[in-house]
Parts: structure tokens; sequence; C-alpha cells
């Protein structure tokens, strides 16, 4: 009964929240590059923060129009390269933890306080870009403090003919390119389990795929190969700088490769990511990432995308012993109506061959804009985590309604 009346009661307040939502949807306004270059974030974007083709070409051609090299540098544009975007949630938590056999429970019903992020990006010289992400987080109760979360300088367009982007370096703070990123999903609430694995407790800045890590690269794009080559090697210090690349250091290595079906882009992507780590008990940590990833968009109706990627993990000291894990996830978006309206579904998975732990995690929603850079979502998350070796199993249940908005 308990648990009914707080769904209940969760449901009610979606309700009253979808309704303000409703009626404030008639605000607008432009984020960065839409408004740089007079277009709409759907120019770019499936549905932001999800790039379409077109914009993974802008993003890999250091954020300048694809086949141009831009050289006005960004204090004599107008107007100002500058955006902002701020994305508070509604949230339930339910969880149940099993712990040899005894079942604790818990269940939260939130408002989660967003956060502003800040961004900045443009032309300083011709074959000189720079991109910066400054969010301003939340530090404790009423407490805000200014971040950095990426910042880049790119050379950009140094070999072959301007705006191919077919050699390009980078250094600075950055997220590696993968063909899914874990910051351009659909999915808001429920992070890919595959990018958040790690096992052994490092001393200083992790090790992590995904994540924005103090690095250099090559990167660029060959349009002249089928439809498109996409790639990237670099070395990165991990996501704490100013530790000594001896004792934290990893390389990354990326190809991908695109091929249109009836004007709908299919594509099959490799990646490694593999180096070493100082751990908190002075000994070291050696370990790989590699895996592959698949994306098909539907060439008949153009109106699905299914997404696909897998991965393979090792680590040589975990507590003195090794560990492998395994598992990838696979996604459906489907747009509903044009710019407006998508649903979406994907489900994680992972499993440790060692300790026998696995993970399942599925997840749906629903997203609505009622302009390019102004949504609203309803999320529902389902999360299995069963550890056979701690006699451990956890389920939670978290359901979200958020707002997205970006000017």
């Amino acid at each position: 009964m308990c648990q009914r009346r707080s769904f209940t009661e969760f449901l009610s307040k979606v309700v009253l929240f979808s309704t303000i939502t409703l009626l404030a949807g008639s605000s607008y306004g432009i984020p960065l590059f839409a408004r740089k270059y007079h277009v709409s974030c759907f120019r770019c974007h499936v549905a932001p923060p999800v790039l379409n083709d077109y914009g993974r070409r802008f993003q890999i051609n250091s954020y300048q129009l694809p086949g141009t090299d831009e050289s006005e540098p960004i204090w004599a544009q107008e107007p100002l390269s500058l955006s902002f975007v701020f994305y508070p949630s509604f949230v339930s938590d339910h969880v149940v933890t099993t712990i040899n056999g005894t079942n604790t429970s818990s269940n939260t019903l939130s408002f989660q306080p967003s956060g502003l992020d800040l961004f900045t990006a443009g032309t300083m010289a011709k074959h000189l870009s720079y991109f910066l992400a400054a969010p301003i987080v939340i530090t404790g109760q009423g407490k805000f403090a200014p971040t950095i979360e990426t910042m880049s300088i790119m050379f950009n367009n140094l070999l072959g003919p301007d705006g191919q982007s077919n050699f390009n370096f980078r250094f600075g703070r950055f997220r590696f390119f993968n063909t899914f990123p874990d910051n351009t999903s659909l999915v808001e609430s429920a992070d890919y389990l595959i990018y958040d694995y790690e096992p052994a407790t490092p001393l200083q800045g992790d090790l992590l795929i995904s994540d924005p890590q103090w690095a250099a690269s090559v990167y660029g794009f060959f349009p002249q190969i089928m439809d498109g080559l996409r790639y990237e090697a670099g070395i990165s210090n991990g996501t704490a700088g100013g530790i000594n690349l001896n004792d934290n250091e990893a390389t990354f290595f990326m190809v991908e490769q695109t091929k249109y079906i009836n004007n709908a882009p299919f594509r099959l992507g490799l990646y490694f990511y593999g180096g070493r780590q100082m751990l908190v008990d002075s000994t070291f940590n050696n370990l790989s990432r590699a895996g592959f990833a698949v994306d098909f968009n539907d060439p008949w109706t153009k109106r699905f995308d299914l997404y696909f990627q897998y991965m393979s993990a090792f680590d040589d000291n975990v507590g003195g012993l090794s560990q492998s894990m395994n598992g990838g996830f696979v996604g459906l978006d489907v747009l509903i109506v044009p710019e407006k309206f998508f649903l979406y579904g994907r489900y994680d998975f992972t499993k440790v061959k060692q300790t026998a732990e696995k993970q399942n995690q599925y997840t749906i929603g629903a997203r609505y804009h009622f302009a390019a850079n102004v949504g609203t979502y309803l999320e529902l998350s389902l999360l299995d985590d069963n550890n056979p070796a701690n006699a451990t199993d956890t389920k939670s249940t978290l359901t979200t309604l958020g707002v997205l908005v970006g000017f």
C-alpha cells in the first residue's frame, strides 16, 4: 500500500509538472552554432544531442561547416559564440537490495536541481579553432561552482584540401571520438554500463574511455573513401591532469567507416583504449578496452535508428588478480514527428568472468521538442546488478521527468 501510494503521488506530480512545462513551451532561443550559422539545431542533430551525419562532419571539421576552413577570428564575428544549457528534472528512485537473502528497500522522490553548462567555440585563425565547455555544478546545498569539463585547441585541415578535415591535431581536455559518445544519447538518466566499468581503484585520475581526459590526438575524415572514413589516434593522461605519464597513461585508436544505403548512413566502427595506471596501493594495473560498434539508419522510412556496441575489457591487477569483462548495449531511436516527438529505448549489459557479476539495464523514454532547443522527456530505467561473489543483488527503478533548455 505504501509503495502504491508513493507511485500515485509521483504520477500526480508528473501530470502537474508536465502541465507547467507545456505552458512554458513557447520560450525560444538559438544555441551556439545554430545562432552563428543561422540554421536550426536539427541541421546537425537528429534530436539534440544526437548528431546526424552532417553534425558528425561538422564536429570532425573542428566545429566548422563541412567543406569550409574559416579564418575570421571569433572576436571579429557577430553574434558572440556563447551558449548555455540547463536541465532540471523530477526523479522517483526505488531501490531493493538483497544481501544473503535479506531485503532492504528505499524510496526517493525529489527535484534534481540543474547546473548551468556554458559553451563557447570558434575560429581564432585559419586552421586554428577552440572548444570550451564549463559547467556550473552543484557543490553543496545551495552552492555552485564553475568547472572545466572540456577545453581543447584544434589545428585543423593541416593536410589535404581545406574543409575536408583529412588531418587535424588537438590537445587539451576532451572526449575521444567514438561512434557512440556518452554525451550524445537520447537517454538522459542511465549511463552506458560498459563506459563506467573500472574495477581497480586508481591513485590519481581515472582511465575511462568515454570521459573527458587530458590528451593529445590526431584525427580526421576522408570523404573520398566510400562515403566517409573517420579516424583518431591519441595519448591520454586520464581524467586528471598534472600526472606523470609513467604513472597514468593510455592510448586510443578508432576507425569508423560510413556507407550510404538509399541516402541513409550505415556505420561500422572499431576502437581500442589501453594503458596502465598507478593504484592506491602503489602497484600498477595494465588495462585494455576494445570493441566494435554498428549504427544502422532505416533506409526506407528514415524514421528508425538501430545501434549496437560491444566491448571486451581486461585488467591485470584487481586486488592482485586479473579480471575480464564483456558487455555492450543495443538501442533504438524512433522518429514519430520530425523535429518534435521521439521514442527510444536501450538495453545495456555487462558480465565479469571471474566474479560472475552481471548487470542488465533496460531504459525506455519519450521526448517532445517545443523548439529545437527546448524539450521535455519522460524516462523509465530498470537496473539489475547481481554479484554472487558478495551474495548481493540490487534492483533499482528510476523514473525521470526532465526539461532541456539551450539558449
